[in-house]
């Protein structure tokens, strides 16, 4: 078993030799407009935070990736809860299920822009992506829950809201937090892909699309990183949850 210091030291190793190489190509390439330096992106991006713009297309595609989660979130939970204990019900959604994960997620932008404006598209998109996702992490919980105890919850006719929130859900705990480490980094992904094809007014995807536009493969690149930082910096703070609430990888 690897310990912090020497997962910290790993990780860092792995990321200088990538910046190492992304330099060593970099240079042999020597063309800005197909691979910029590691440092032509680090001062893009500096100059880039520093624009209220920038701030404002992150805030709104974090709006977007908050608001599609959490309302994602919901119903995987309600339906979820009600497949695990309901045969019926888990095979009426099991076709559904099974379409939404074998979806294309570029026939869905493109049908979804042709249905919706940009703003519903991005939600809708997100929503086919990620709800499937977890739903089958309630599920799995559910299953999973300890079969004497359910037995005895039935069996002293405890009310099912107390089962459900003194229960259930405490048992859920540690799914739902994978669930939602895992989902909210693929929001964070599809909502993105989403806004490049749907161009909402303001949204990272967005300006992906306007320094494509203007050939402008340095701001590309600094939006990438900025993007990784986010998601990086999400990552930490679930993992944290994750470590609270006992997980398991």
């Amino acid at each position: 078993m690897i310990s912090t210091s020497g997962k910290r030291f790993w990780l860092t190793i792995s990321s200088l030799f990538g910046v190492l190489l992304w330099k060593v190509v970099s240079s042999f390439v020597a063309r800005e407009i197909i691979l910029p330096s590691p440092e032509a992106v680090v001062v893009y991006l500096i100059g880039m935070i520093r624009e209220l713009s920038t701030w404002v297309a992150v805030g709104a595609t974090l709006r977007r990736v908050l608001f599609s989660f959490l309302m994602n979130m919901f119903f995987a939970l309600a339906a979820g809860v009600v497949s695990g204990f309901s045969h019926r019900f888990y095979y009426i959604l099991k076709p559904l299920i099974t379409v939404m994960k074998a979806v294309p997620t570029m026939g869905v932008i493109l049908l979804s822009l042709i249905w919706f404006n940009s703003e519903t598209a991005v939600v809708f998109v997100c929503t086919l992506i990620v709800f499937p996702l977890l739903y089958s992490s309630v599920v799995t919980g559910i299953h999973s829950l300890d079969k004497g105890l359910l037995e005895m919850h039935q069996v002293f006719r405890i009310p099912r809201y107390k089962m459900l929130t003194r229960f259930v859900l405490p048992s859920l705990r540690p799914y739902l937090v994978a669930g939602v480490m895992s989902g909210l980094g693929l929001s964070m992904k599809v909502i993105i892909a989403a806004e490049v094809l749907s161009q909402p007014k303001y949204g990272i995807g967005t300006m992906f699309q306007v320094e494509r536009a203007r050939l402008n493969t340095t701001g590309v690149f600094a939006w990438s990183l900025l993007v990784i930082l986010l998601t990086a910096g999400m990552d930490i703070l679930f993992a944290q949850l994750r470590k609270r609430y006992g997980a398991k990888r």
